[in-house]
């Protein structure tokens, strides 16, 4: 008696788990956020409080890694910063502007289709902030 009492209570167990085990298994896990492929050469527009100007950078991209140039009124100076999955860009550079060591902040926010970058914000040392924006290089 004890058996089949033990028997009914644990066969409708063993159906609810084989049925949430089967549920689980055709149910597709979200796939995980791409890091967006930021790689490639960027025209951008500079608003700085001294006045406009216009860079180039170029991004290499290694994950979400991000590396290059960033040329301007100065030279060339290296890039360093990242990408995330909500395709939030963030990088700085390092120049010699006149003989003085100068370091820019970066942070803007990738487009869904990749080609501009807005809601740019810089801060430049020693300068204060300013806004910037960039499209694609064809």
């Amino acid at each position: 008696m004890r058996r089949r009492l033990a028997l009914l209570v644990a066969l409708p167990l063993l159906v609810v788990g084989v049925l949430t085990v089967a549920v689980s298994a055709q149910t597709p896990a979200a796939p995980a956020a791409k890091v967006p492929d930021v790689a490639g050469k960027w025209m951008m527009a500079l608003e700085l409080s001294i006045g406009t100007s216009n860079p180039t950078l170029i991004l290499k991209q290694e994950g979400d890694k991000l590396t290059g140039t960033y040329t301007g009124r100065y030279g060339d100076a290296k890039v360093a910063g990242k990408i995330t999955a909500d395709r939030q860009l963030q990088f700085t550079v390092s120049l010699d502007a006149e003989g003085q060591s100068v370091t820019m902040y970066f942070q803007g926010e990738v487009a869904t289709d990749g080609q501009t970058v807005s809601k740019g914000t810089c801060n430049v040392e020693g300068l204060g902030e300013g806004s910037w924006a960039a499209k694609r290089a064809s």
